[in-house]
């Protein structure tokens, strides 16, 4: 199994001007690919190559000798994770629990 970047699910604008075009772009399309560009590289010939990457991150996470997989599997699900939790316009006003000294 090879893996791919995901496109974001909004336009590299829709965060503005919390987070810029250019820096979104930056995290995205070169930050997080690297990530995934590793990971394929690292499960070239291995015998993870056609886990899932949740297999992958529980696997390598109990083998030392496995540190950079896990690694670049971890980043790319926690990246994953990261650009389906923020949206255009945000959550609206924060829990008020939350406002609290």
């Amino acid at each position: 199994m090879s893996f791919e970047l995901p496109s974001l699910p909004y336009a590299n604008d829709a965060l503005a001007p919390y987070m810029s075009a250019e820096t979104l772009d930056f995290h995205h399309g070169k930050h997080h690919q690297t990530y995934v560009t590793n990971l394929n590289n690292l499960l070239k010939d291995h015998e993870l190559q056609s886990s899932s990457l949740e297999d992958i991150v529980v696997k390598a996470s109990k083998d030392a000798s496995m540190a950079g997989i896990f690694n670049n599997a971890g980043q790319h699900w926690n990246h994953i994770l990261f650009w389906q939790c923020m949206k255009p316009n945000g959550g609206g006003s924060i829990p008020s629990e939350l406002e609290e000294d």
